[in-house]
């Protein structure tokens, strides 16, 4: 439920926000990126490299800070890099066979959709989406994005 940019030095330790959901789902955003917390009256909102990501309110449990040595969305299960966010793309460094990657606008329209047939790093840009709020689906799991 997040995107991230990476920066500074891979050797040296990030302080992170990391926000937590009652699944047990965990984002982290670096620091570093100046991530701006607002709330609205049902959601979190993160805003930082100018794309907004909210999160329901009543799925969330907290957002803690932590250190790690890298800054990117990870699945706790397995501490896999899931996709980072480098200015205009989203970046998926070990996406597997048969992935499936989806943006939809508000009104339920796709506006982009790629299954991924061998396994590898990919990129998808979002320059050419419009200015207006998305939903992006990666094998099932649904983030919400602001493009401005």
């Amino acid at each position: 439920m997040s995107l991230i940019s990476l920066s500074a030095m891979a050797d040296e330790p990030k302080t992170l926000l990391a926000v937590w959901a009652k699944d047990g789902t965990k984002v982290a955003y670096a620091l570093a990126e100046q991530p701006k917390i607002t709330f609205t009256e049902t959601d979190l909102v993160i805003t930082t490299n100018g794309v907004e990501v909210n999160y329901t309110l009543e799925k969330m449990a907290r957002f803690t800070y932590e250190y790690d040595d890298e800054t990117s969305i990870r699945n706790l299960k397995t501490n896999e890099v899931v996709f980072t966010l480098d200015g205009e793309s989203l970046l998926f460094p070990a996406m597997t066979a048969n992935s499936t990657v989806s943006i939809h606008a508000l009104n339920g329209t796709l506006v982009f959709k790629k299954t991924v047939q061998t396994a590898g790093e990919y990129s998808f840009p979002l320059s050419n989406l419009a200015t207006g709020v998305y939903m992006v689906t990666v094998n099932g799991l649904t983030y919400k994005i602001v493009k401005r």
